[in-house]
């Protein structure tokens, strides 16, 4: 049986994702058009399987995409099905929980 969660985006989540799109845009035509998509597929991924991805920092799971160096940081409440988007950034950048 497949659980139903529930999904939270941080704020800074949705500056993160919007920066990195609006940077793409920047860069290529339709280039920002394949973040999102590949963003979006990660998201779904995660939210049909969140217990598939490794806790890295304390409580916090990641999902790295694909093709674009980025991974989304999120943590689960199984008890509330729900999946807390923290942040999704470039893996050059350090965790802002882990300085």
């Amino acid at each position: 049986m497949i659980k139903n969660y529930q999904l939270k985006f941080s704020k800074e989540s949705l500056l993160d994702a919007k920066e990195a799109l609006d940077w793409y845009n920047l860069q290529q035509e339709n280039l920002g058009e394949r973040f999102k998509i590949e963003l979006n597929f990660t998201i779904e991924k995660i939210s049909k399987s969140p217990l598939n991805y490794q806790i890295k920092y304390g409580t916090i799971r990641t999902a790295n995409f694909k093709v674009f160096p980025f991974a989304i940081h999120f943590e689960l409440d199984e008890k509330a099905s729900l999946i807390r988007i923290i942040s999704i950034f470039h893996f050059s950048r350090k965790p802002y929980w882990n300085k």
